[in-house]
């Protein structure tokens, strides 16, 4: 297994956490059994979350969503 940083910022932080939460029963099993513990990296990641400035959390008007 190899590691690899990627820098993220809050926003896209909070849009992985709330796919976590959002995940169905059976995803959340499968994705177990090829990857690992989805609640467990939901921890990891809401903690580097926390210790991010939210202070500026909605979009500017300068960001185009991408959907």
């Amino acid at each position: 297994m190899k590691e690899t940083q990627v820098n993220l910022n809050v926003h896209e932080i909070g849009i992985i956490l709330s796919a976590i939460q959002n995940l169905e029963n059976i995803d959340e099993i499968r994705l177990a059994r090829e990857y690992g513990s989805a609640p467990a990296l939901y921890n990891k990641l809401y903690s580097v979350w926390e210790r991010m400035d939210r202070s500026e959390t909605g979009l500017r008007y300068d960001v185009v969503p991408s959907f």
